[in-house]
């Protein structure tokens, strides 16, 4: 599965949180479906980010580029760290498996 295309597909068709805060706050009201943290991703979201999902029992998806290059796969012209899936529409994102 190309994980970038199915990332494009949940932007463009679905619902999709971009950003630590609001995909912390997501996870938080067991909102997500799925998180997909970057390789760069803060130490301090990503431990946060770990604890709030496995108290909601939300997988997490570690995506090997950096914040930029998930910001490109997102279609965005800026960095992307965070991002939760809410609705994932026509893509099949919540297949790739997560921790």
């Amino acid at each position: 599965m190309d994980v970038s295309r199915e990332i494009r597909l949940a932007v463009t068709t679905g619902k999709v949180l971009l950003g630590s805060d609001k995909s912390i706050k997501a996870v938080k009201l067991a909102r997500a479906k799925l998180v997909i943290l970057a390789s760069n991703c803060p130490d301090t979201v990503r431990s946060d980010m770990e604890h709030y999902a496995k108290l909601a029992n939300i997988p997490i998806y570690f995506y090997p580029g950096d914040s930029s290059e998930l910001g490109l796969a997102c279609g965005k012209p800026f960095l992307v760290a965070t991002m939760a899936v809410i609705d994932p529409g026509n893509s099949s994102i919540l297949s790739i498996r997560g921790t």
